[in-house]
């Protein structure tokens, strides 16, 4: 395994030091989903020397992923996202270890996927609420930090769930305490709850669209804004035991948001509010025509409105 003597590591020195180094070299990471901010975010604490890995995803990658995931190309189309992951973790440190889960997180498996991590980076699909919910159920019973990082157009936000705290995943998302997941598999996410950021900019009927089934649209940007962001928090929750006057991680219902083309960033510890006021804001840019129009594929949205459905009736 590498040391913090290493020269991939080299340039790191200046923003932290040897002890903070050591911590995230140590630090084992878990990451429910590299279809997007997962992967990107994954290779970034690859790069600032994670050594360890516990990654779940059942997906492969398709044309569509390849306008924002690193790891989308036509050579990988077809193919299990978290085996390309793991190469592509291989080349860049062929001493990781890195453990698998091809059939993504589940009720069988997620002790296991959680056994060893020091921080769990939670990018599951908010329209299957319950794997969010036994991830953040196992996270709080092994007392580790459970952090979530979202894309919004050029924008991003994050939070983390204390595993002691009283703001859990589930009160952020509305899900009563102590619910069954076979309960929870037939809640729909709302999204007052889970995007407190809106971009003032945005085009109304992308939010419809979505209500009514189709998939949020992402952008590499986006992505890049999201794992930056997450790659940073990652690094406060790794460094947590090292005394170097760093800031405290956001802790929910504290939610840090940044977006690269308005320039705008900040904390809100009203998560709802903050979505009502920034809906507000849009709906009358949009009312006033003074934002741009985006379009949607109809087809790609009857597709995934009708594959949604789908997958609740089997449920």
């Amino acid at each position: 395994m590498r040391n913090i003597n290493s020269p991939e590591f080299s340039r790191n020195y200046g923003f932290n030091n040897e002890a903070e180094q050591q911590a995230i070299m140590q630090a084992r990471v878990a990451i429910a989903g590299v279809g997007g901010d997962g992967f990107q975010l994954g290779l970034k604490l690859a790069r600032k020397g994670v050594q360890t890995f516990d990654i779940a995803d059942p997906e492969v990658f398709e044309p569509e992923n390849s306008n924002r995931v690193p790891g989308a190309t036509t050579s990988t189309y077809g193919r299990s996202k978290a085996e390309v992951f793991l190469e592509q973790v291989h080349d860049i440190n062929p001493d990781a270890d890195v453990r698998i889960y091809k059939d993504g997180v589940t009720e069988e498996n997620v002790e296991e996927f959680t056994s060893r991590a020091t921080l769990i980076l939670d990018e599951s699909e908010l329209t299957y609420l319950h794997i969010g919910t036994s991830i953040a159920r196992a996270a709080r019973k092994r007392g580790v930090p459970d952090m979530m990082v979202m894309n919004i157009g050029f924008a991003a936000q994050v939070t983390s769930f204390h595993p002691q705290g009283k703001h859990t995943f589930e009160r952020f998302m509305g899900i009563p305490e102590g619910m069954p997941l076979d309960e929870v598999k037939d809640l729909e996410v709302k999204l007052d709850r889970c995007l407190p950021y809106l971009p003032k900019y945005g085009d109304l009927r992308t939010l419809i669209a979505v209500q009514d089934g189709a998939s949020l649209p992402s952008i590499a940007e986006g992505v890049d804004v999201a794992s930056a962001l997450g790659t940073s928090q990652a690094f406060l929750h790794m460094t947590q035991g090292v005394n170097n006057h760093r800031e405290q991680p956001l802790w929910a219902p504290r939610i840090g948001y940044m977006d690269a083309y308005n320039l705008k960033s900040g904390v809100t510890r009203f998560p709802r509010l903050s979505h009502y006021r920034h809906l507000g804001h849009a709906a009358a840019r949009d009312f006033l025509h003074l934002n741009p129009q985006a379009s949607y594929i109809e087809e790609d949205r009857t597709r995934r409105f009708e594959a949604n459905q789908a997958e609740k009736i089997q449920v």
